[in-house]
């Protein structure tokens, strides 16, 4: 059979129609194999372009057959065995569909890891002996494999990066019977268990290490101290270009340490988790992923979709409807808020000057609760009044609050209401451009630290004379 479509026209095709690979990838990954039964591959495109017009039926099937895809490139080797055929693609096409599918990422295996960091010490040996000279082709050629091989392990970990970080829909996927069957949750845990284990001990745990730069390996050097011997060997033969490169790469493997941390963070934290937290945690998970694949509707090159179309989803989730009528919860823009940042720093700065001068702090006198002498009390109310008037203050919503904040603690001997009296004498007599106004017009204050509220009123004593009257009421 001839070639119907050229390598670009097929290779377009399949990436308009991806789901055809995206199955097979996952089925060759499940099976553990490195190539595709040709019988799938058939039994696939004929059940995907069922759905197809005509004109793009026949196109689909013109361009997935394995005669055009092996006369395109796009198949390397046909396998005869166990009769049965079987399809091995070209690796840089099944990478560029894993790199538009984040689910088909493969996790970095210890054995993989280890393969890449050999390669990199045979480089930098084969770079101790080399000539460094761009006249020399073995070494113009061990120069351009090393950026290969650096570009290509950067590419790997960025990809085991973004694989790890879906690891919460794959935690709520193994996590999806806890809700379902309650009896039989110390079985389902313990499996749970060992699944993310297996998942952490084989990929999470040797990502980690490989990216530790702290890591002492017994068979030579780690990744970074692979790199760096090879950005002192370019330096000292001055080729300071690619040296920079490779400083520069060593960086960005460097940055992928943390994230990789978050995801064990993540796991850890997962298994702590309760029958009810588990349940949770995959509820929230699973309307997650339903709204991102509504928003994924909408990143495409139509310009049309710029909405989600979340009325279908809004009416099967019955705490979506309603929820524009309910009023949302005010925030405290605290980030974007200079004068937030101005008031708390006018605050730091007045407790500090109340702490430089803490060797002036007057000391109120001790009275007891009976037998209260008049005299002590003026006495205190004047020396505290005294402090008061040498204070600098700044304007507030809440002079009491302010004052006793700054005054508890720093003061011997101070008390709620010997601040209340100074007040007395404060708003009568303010400091030099300040003015005291009164807005709790029902005398109420949230002072006492066991919630209770101290209503103040005035008693008439005589004619002429007044006095506060403290009378405890609990709200």
């Amino acid at each position: 059979m001839s070639k119907r479509f050229s390598t670009l026209d097929t290779t377009r095709l399949l990436f308009e129609h991806p789901k055809i690979l995206f199955r097979m990838i996952e089925r060759m990954d499940r099976n553990e194999t490195r190539y595709i039964r040709e019988s799938d591959l058939v039994a696939e495109v004929m059940d995907y372009t069922g759905n197809l017009g005509k004109a793009d039926r026949d196109r689909v099937r013109l361009a997935m057959n394995t005669d055009n895809l092996f006369r395109s490139g796009l198949i390397i080797d046909i396998i005869k065995a166990d009769g049965e055929r079987r399809l091995v693609f070209q690796d840089a096409l099944i990478n560029l569909m894993r790199a538009c599918n984040a689910s088909l990422y493969q996790e970095l295996t210890d054995a993989r890891l280890r393969g890449h960091l050999v390669t990199l010490r045979d480089v930098r040996n084969r770079l101790e002996i080399s000539s460094f000279s761009d006249a020399d082709p073995d070494y113009t050629e061990l120069r351009d494999d090393l950026n290969e091989r650096v570009s290509q392990l950067i590419g790997l970990l960025r990809q085991n990066v973004l694989r790890m970080q879906t690891i919460s829909a794959q935690l709520a996927d193994l996590s999806g019977d806890a809700s379902r069957a309650p009896e039989k949750y110390l079985e389902f845990r313990q499996n749970l268990f060992e699944q993310i284990v297996t998942l952490y001990d084989r990929h999470i745990k040797p990502t980690l290490v490989f990216l530790n730069p702290d890591t002492r390996l017994p068979d030579g050097s780690n990744l970074f101290e692979t790199l760096e011997a090879m950005v002192r060997l370019l330096e000292s033969n001055d080729n300071h270009s690619l040296a920079d490169q490779i400083f520069r790469s060593s960086l960005s493997l460097n940055a992928l340490y943390k994230p990789i941390q978050a995801v064990a963070q993540e796991v850890e934290h997962f298994l702590r988790k309760t029958r009810q937290g588990m349940a949770q945690y995959n509820a929230m998970e699973h309307f997650y992923g339903k709204l991102r694949a509504l928003k994924d509707d909408t990143e495409t090159l139509s310009l049309r979709r710029k909405w989600l179309e979340g009325g279908e989803f809004a009416r099967s989730t019955g705490f979506l409807l309603g929820l524009r009528a309910q009023q949302r919860p005010k925030h405290y823009a605290f980030g974007q808020s200079s004068s937030y940042y101005q008031l708390l720093f006018s605050e730091l700065d007045l407790r500090l000057t109340d702490l430089r001068r803490k060797a002036e702090v007057p000391v109120l006198q001790e009275v007891d609760g009976s037998g209260r002498h008049s005299r002590i009390d003026v006495q205190r109310i004047n020396q505290l009044y005294q402090w008061l008037e040498s204070l600098e203050l700044r304007p507030t919503a809440d002079l009491v609050r302010e004052l006793h904040g700054r005054l508890d603690g720093l003061i011997p001997g101070y008390r709620f209401p010997d601040l209340l009296a100074a007040l007395n004498r404060l708003v009568n007599s303010p400091p030099e451009g300040m003015q005291v106004v009164t807005t709790n017009r029902f005398r109420t204050l949230e002072q006492a630290p066991d919630s209770e509220q101290f209503v103040y009123r005035k008693r008439r004593l005589e004619p002429g004379v007044t006095d506060i009257k403290q009378e405890p009421s609990h709200a």
